[in-house]
Protein backbone atom coordinates (compact mmCIF):
# COMPACT_ATOMS: atom_id res chain seq x y z
CA UNK A 1 0.00 0.00 0.00
CA UNK A 2 2.77 2.08 0.77
CA UNK A 3 4.46 2.12 -2.37
CA UNK A 4 1.02 2.46 -4.09
CA UNK A 5 0.86 5.55 -2.58
CA UNK A 6 3.54 7.15 -3.08
CA UNK A 7 3.60 6.24 -6.66
CA UNK A 8 0.07 8.06 -6.71
CA UNK A 9 1.37 10.88 -5.01
CA UNK A 10 4.40 11.01 -7.58
CA UNK A 11 2.30 10.68 -10.43
CA UNK A 12 -0.03 13.79 -9.02
CA UNK A 13 2.92 16.37 -8.61
CA UNK A 14 4.11 14.91 -12.01
CA UNK A 15 0.50 16.35 -13.06
CA UNK A 16 0.75 19.43 -11.48
CA UNK A 17 4.18 19.89 -12.87
CA UNK A 18 3.47 19.28 -16.30
CA UNK A 19 0.39 20.70 -18.58
CA UNK A 20 -0.47 16.84 -19.66
CA UNK A 21 -3.53 15.52 -18.29
CA UNK A 22 -2.28 11.98 -16.98
CA UNK A 23 -5.75 10.36 -15.23
CA UNK A 24 -8.69 12.60 -16.00
CA UNK A 25 -11.90 10.44 -17.43
CA UNK A 26 -12.48 12.25 -20.48
CA UNK A 27 -9.49 12.00 -23.40
CA UNK A 28 -8.86 14.70 -25.53
CA UNK A 29 -10.96 14.66 -29.08
CA UNK A 30 -7.80 13.05 -31.00
CA UNK A 31 -7.94 10.46 -28.62
CA UNK A 32 -11.33 9.06 -28.62
CA UNK A 33 -12.55 5.51 -29.50
CA UNK A 34 -15.43 3.62 -28.75
CA UNK A 35 -14.00 1.77 -25.52
CA UNK A 36 -13.22 5.20 -23.64
CA UNK A 37 -16.47 6.37 -24.60
CA UNK A 38 -18.31 3.68 -22.72
CA UNK A 39 -15.92 3.42 -19.33
CA UNK A 40 -18.36 4.37 -16.67
CA UNK A 41 -18.50 7.03 -14.32
CA UNK A 42 -19.38 6.70 -10.74
CA UNK A 43 -20.03 10.22 -8.96
CA UNK A 44 -19.60 10.72 -5.40
CA UNK A 45 -22.16 10.34 -2.93
CA UNK A 46 -24.09 12.69 -0.53
CA UNK A 47 -21.42 10.92 2.38
CA UNK A 48 -18.73 11.07 0.04
CA UNK A 49 -19.18 14.53 -0.53
CA UNK A 50 -19.93 15.65 2.99
CA UNK A 51 -16.50 13.95 3.84
CA UNK A 52 -14.61 15.69 1.36
CA UNK A 53 -15.40 18.86 2.51
CA UNK A 54 -15.01 17.91 6.14
CA UNK A 55 -11.24 17.66 5.77
CA UNK A 56 -11.20 20.44 3.08
CA UNK A 57 -12.67 23.06 5.89
CA UNK A 58 -10.02 21.39 8.30
CA UNK A 59 -6.97 20.48 6.57
CA UNK A 60 -7.18 23.43 3.43
CA UNK A 61 -9.44 26.24 5.09
CA UNK A 62 -11.81 25.67 2.52
CA UNK A 63 -14.99 27.93 3.32
CA UNK A 64 -17.05 30.53 1.69
CA UNK A 65 -13.27 31.36 -0.71
CA UNK A 66 -11.30 28.40 -2.20
CA UNK A 67 -8.20 27.15 -0.77
CA UNK A 68 -5.36 28.28 -3.58
CA UNK A 69 -4.14 24.78 -4.38
CA UNK A 70 -6.21 23.54 -7.56
CA UNK A 71 -8.86 20.79 -6.20
CA UNK A 72 -8.25 17.29 -8.10
CA UNK A 73 -11.68 15.94 -8.19
CA UNK A 74 -11.03 13.05 -10.75
CA UNK A 75 -9.73 9.62 -10.11
CA UNK A 76 -9.17 5.95 -12.14
CA UNK A 77 -11.63 3.27 -10.79
CA UNK A 78 -10.17 -0.56 -10.18
CA UNK A 79 -11.54 -1.91 -13.44
CA UNK A 80 -11.94 0.95 -15.60
CA UNK A 81 -13.10 4.13 -15.28
CA UNK A 82 -13.70 7.06 -13.00
CA UNK A 83 -14.50 7.75 -9.92
CA UNK A 84 -15.93 11.64 -10.04
CA UNK A 85 -16.28 14.06 -6.84
CA UNK A 86 -18.40 16.88 -8.74
CA UNK A 87 -20.13 17.83 -5.51
CA UNK A 88 -22.72 21.06 -4.72
CA UNK A 89 -20.50 22.72 -3.20
CA UNK A 90 -22.57 25.99 -2.58
CA UNK A 91 -25.05 23.64 -1.52
CA UNK A 92 -22.65 21.79 1.14
CA UNK A 93 -21.29 25.75 1.96
CA UNK A 94 -17.96 25.98 0.01
CA UNK A 95 -16.87 27.66 -2.68
CA UNK A 96 -16.40 26.47 -5.95
CA UNK A 97 -12.91 25.05 -5.95
CA UNK A 98 -9.88 26.55 -7.85
CA UNK A 99 -8.71 24.11 -11.05
CA UNK A 100 -5.28 23.53 -12.68
CA UNK A 101 -5.90 26.61 -15.04
CA UNK A 102 -6.75 28.69 -12.63
CA UNK A 103 -3.51 27.53 -10.15
CA UNK A 104 -0.92 25.59 -12.33
CA UNK A 105 1.51 25.28 -9.33
CA UNK A 106 0.19 23.78 -6.06
CA UNK A 107 -2.59 21.17 -5.82
CA UNK A 108 -4.93 18.93 -4.02
CA UNK A 109 -7.26 15.62 -3.52
CA UNK A 110 -8.97 14.32 -1.39
CA UNK A 111 -9.57 10.36 -2.11
CA UNK A 112 -12.64 8.59 -2.62
CA UNK A 113 -13.23 7.52 1.68
CA UNK A 114 -13.27 4.29 2.76
CA UNK A 115 -16.14 3.14 5.46
CA UNK A 116 -16.44 1.44 8.12
CA UNK A 117 -19.68 1.05 9.94
CA UNK A 118 -20.13 4.98 11.21
CA UNK A 119 -16.37 5.82 10.20
CA UNK A 120 -14.38 6.85 7.38
CA UNK A 121 -10.84 7.69 6.42
CA UNK A 122 -9.42 9.24 3.11
CA UNK A 123 -5.90 10.30 1.72
CA UNK A 124 -5.46 14.09 1.64
CA UNK A 125 -2.73 14.37 -0.85
CA UNK A 126 -1.31 17.74 -1.37
CA UNK A 127 1.57 18.84 -3.91
CA UNK A 128 3.49 22.08 -5.21
CA UNK A 129 5.34 21.58 -8.25
CA UNK A 130 9.45 22.84 -8.18
CA UNK A 131 10.08 26.49 -8.33
CA UNK A 132 12.48 28.90 -8.47
CA UNK A 133 13.05 31.32 -5.32
CA UNK A 134 15.72 33.32 -5.17
CA UNK A 135 17.53 32.26 -8.10
CA UNK A 136 17.50 28.69 -6.98
CA UNK A 137 15.56 25.81 -7.96
CA UNK A 138 13.50 24.40 -5.05
CA UNK A 139 12.10 20.81 -5.02
CA UNK A 140 8.73 19.71 -5.51
CA UNK A 141 6.52 18.91 -2.68
CA UNK A 142 4.54 16.32 -1.44
CA UNK A 143 2.65 15.24 1.62
CA UNK A 144 0.20 12.68 1.92
CA UNK A 145 -2.12 12.43 5.19
CA UNK A 146 -5.08 9.77 6.47
CA UNK A 147 -7.39 11.43 7.88
CA UNK A 148 -10.90 9.56 9.32
CA UNK A 149 -14.45 10.99 10.43
CA UNK A 150 -17.47 9.86 12.48
CA UNK A 151 -20.94 9.83 11.30
CA UNK A 152 -22.53 11.60 14.58
CA UNK A 153 -26.45 11.48 13.93
CA UNK A 154 -26.54 12.77 9.89
CA UNK A 155 -23.45 14.81 9.83
CA UNK A 156 -19.61 13.93 9.39
CA UNK A 157 -17.63 14.99 12.20
CA UNK A 158 -13.42 15.23 11.54
CA UNK A 159 -11.30 13.59 13.94
CA UNK A 160 -7.64 13.79 12.31
CA UNK A 161 -5.55 13.56 10.43
CA UNK A 162 -1.99 11.43 10.19
CA UNK A 163 1.07 12.39 8.21
CA UNK A 164 1.70 9.17 6.20
CA UNK A 165 4.25 10.85 3.57
CA UNK A 166 6.24 13.93 2.96
CA UNK A 167 9.74 15.17 0.80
Amino acid sequence: MESRLIAFALSMLAMVATEVPTWAAEPDAASRDVTSLMQPVERASADDCAIIVAVGRNRMNWGTAPPDYAYYREFDRDGGGTYLEDCSWKQLGVAEPLTKVQQPEKGFSITRPRYTGASATVELQIFISEQIVDGKRTPPFISVETCSLEKQGDRWQFRECKLRLIT
